[in-house]
């Protein structure tokens, strides 16, 4: 992990590129998505493998929806470069849920945050083609990034083998870094003009409050 992180600290202090506006804007709200609600209490290892699966059954809905637009919409002259089934997660989160849950899967609902945020995605799937990017970006980079420390602390504290951690593994990707600086490259050389830029690093932003209301939402359900 410790060459993905170094490549992350040279990409962003690049100045006057877009990677870096990105960053600047949404700094604050990444740190507090991993900082607050139930994926504080997960990393803590203070909450337990139901709430976990109940956890990524809504990432499940996040995943499809954005994965489906992309899908959808790839014929987007901009949206063409990130529908990468490589890095989809729908069906691998599904396999992991069917196996934690098991018989309570029939009787799950998905938070209401949740559905407000699925709403979100395909609505803007159908109005604001370009920013679904904005989504799979916040998404699937954490997923690579911060994925295999995730992947640790849930199989170490836990006690989850690998048929319940598809979640976290990447089959079609061979190398890790080459890949994330692909996808940087292509988001940095982007050719957006300066609303749907404005637009997009706001996405971005719109994208991490959404996630912290479902980690949040989950931690008040189930914790207090």
């Amino acid at each position: 992990m410790s060459i993905i992180n170094n490549y992350i600290k040279e990409v962003f202090v690049m100045e006057n590129t877009f990677l870096n506006e990105i960053r600047l804007n949404s700094s604050k709200l990444h740190d507090m998505a991993e900082h607050t609600g139930f994926i504080k209490r997960l990393i803590e290892g203070n909450a337990n493998v139901t709430t976990y699966a109940e956890y990524i059954y809504n990432l499940y809905h996040i995943y499809n929806a954005i994965e489906s637009n992309l899908e959808k919409n790839k014929g987007n002259k901009y949206i063409k470069d990130f529908a990468l089934p490589e890095v989809y997660r729908a069906e691998a989160i599904m396999k992991d849920v069917k196996y934690l849950l098991k018989d309570k899967l029939d009787s799950m609902e998905p938070l209401i945050s949740t559905k407000v945020f699925v709403n979100r995605i395909n609505h803007i799937g159908e109005k604001n083609k370009e920013l679904l990017i904005a989504h799979a970006y916040t998404r699937y980079l954490a997923d690579l990034f911060g994925g295999r420390t995730i992947y640790q602390i849930v199989k170490e504290n836990y006690k989850i083998d690998d048929k319940g951690l598809n979640y976290y593994i990447f089959h079609e990707i061979n190398d890790l870094k080459n890949f994330v600086m692909g996808y940087h490259e292509k988001l940095n050389n982007i050719k957006f003009d300066e609303t749907l830029k404005k637009d997009f690093i706001n996405e971005i932003s719109i994208s991490y409050i959404y996630n912290i209301s479902i980690s949040n939402e989950l931690e008040f359900d189930r914790f207090k």
